[in-house]
């Protein structure tokens, strides 16, 4: 009998998830329930696809979507990727393997197929993501082999039903932007690993043509990076490994305000400042999400950081920042090849 999975698409608007679902119904080895959780009303799809009207960000989306979810593992996807058939079903298999709770699938380019969109991530002592694959780097097979991770990008994940249910879910306060780190951090703490999956290929729109430019909006860049950054933080960590990223992020966020305050860039700079003036107004519910996570983790720190903290070079940080600075999109930019790779029908 092939595996019962419950697959969540968040789709806010465009026609991409036409694409997405496409791929989806068209997967092997598994039989699936697909739900859509969107806020356009307009929107109609039949061919068994259950549809969820409901208004919010991917992470309050993906909530309301698993409340109809009947099967125990539970896939998530934005609604602008495509799938291979096997996709689920690889994803599904690493899932099964010893204490693993969430696993994300490799994530590639849509526009330029033999490019990275993603391959995981990790934590670093100043409290930002070291990204192994940034957004852009040509895939040449240096990301083929499964590895434990902090976590990776929604776009393309599965997790353990027991495990989402028990964990509390995503956070909707984040909206959009780290909701799945976070989410990934407590499935870490609550004793279960968290697995990069190779073998399941996922093309995303991020970072090409078909992505309008209005979805990178400078609230989600700046609002949403410096709130969801600092409160994931303040949530996650141990009270002695808080400190030090804790105090480089207020630091990092606020220099960076007042940079682009200096240089005109002011809905950039003040979205920034929103998003730290959101953390002190909010400090009563995040110490009270951080009391229930850190009552209730199951592995200490000093367990932990091997598998979920890496050390990249100084020019890492260095090339994210600028790179955040020219383009402000997460995840860095780049030049596409010329000419374009062709997608196929």
């Amino acid at each position: 009998m092939p595996p019962k999975i419950t697959v969540i698409i968040c789709h806010h608007k465009g026609k991409l998830i036409q694409r997405a679902l496409e791929s989806v119904l068209r997967s092997k080895f598994v039989e699936l329930q697909v739900i859509v959780v969107t806020s356009d009303p307009t929107f109609r799809y039949n061919n068994g696809v259950k549809l969820v009207f409901q208004q919010g960000g991917p992470a309050k989306k993906r909530n309301i979507g698993f409340r109809f979810a009947e099967h125990p593992s539970i896939t998530f996807f934005d609604d602008d990727v495509e799938v291979k058939t096997d996709t689920i079903f690889e994803l599904w298999k690493s899932l099964q393997k010893d204490q693993v709770g969430m696993v994300f699938g490799k994530l590639l380019n849509m526009e330029h197929r033999n490019r990275f969109d993603e391959a995981g991530s990790f934590l670093t002592w100043s409290g930002f993501l070291w990204a192994r694959a940034e957004s852009g780097v040509r895939d040449v097979g240096q990301f083929e082999d499964e590895v434990l991770i902090l976590a990776g990008k929604s776009a393309s994940c599965m997790i353990k039903r027991r495990v989402f249910s028990e964990i509390g879910m995503f956070d909707v306060s984040y909206e959009i932007l780290g909701e799945e780190t976070d989410l990934a951090w407590r499935v870490w703490l609550h004793g279960n690993k968290v697995l990069y999956v190779p073998s399941s290929v996922t093309y995303h729109a991020f970072n090409t043509k078909y992505k309008p430019p209005e979805f990178y909006t400078s609230k989600r860049v700046y609002f949403n990076g410096c709130r969801n950054y600092l409160a994931m933080l303040i949530t996650n960590l141990s009270l002695i490994n808080l400190i030090v990223p804790l105090t480089v992020q207020v630091i990092v966020w606020f220099s960076a305000s007042m940079g682009f305050l200096v240089t005109g860039k002011f809905e950039a700079g003040w979205n920034i400042l929103k998003g730290l003036v959101w953390i002190v107004l909010n400090l009563e519910y995040i110490f009270k999400k951080r009391k229930t996570v850190q009552g209730s983790r199951k592995v200490s720190d000093h367990k932990l950081m091997p598998f979920i903290k890496r050390s990249p070079p100084l020019s890492y940080y260095i090339n994210r920042f600028f790179s955040y600075i020219k383009h402000g999109r997460h995840g860095g930019s780049y030049d596409p090849p010329k000419p374009p790779v062709v997608l196929p029908d």
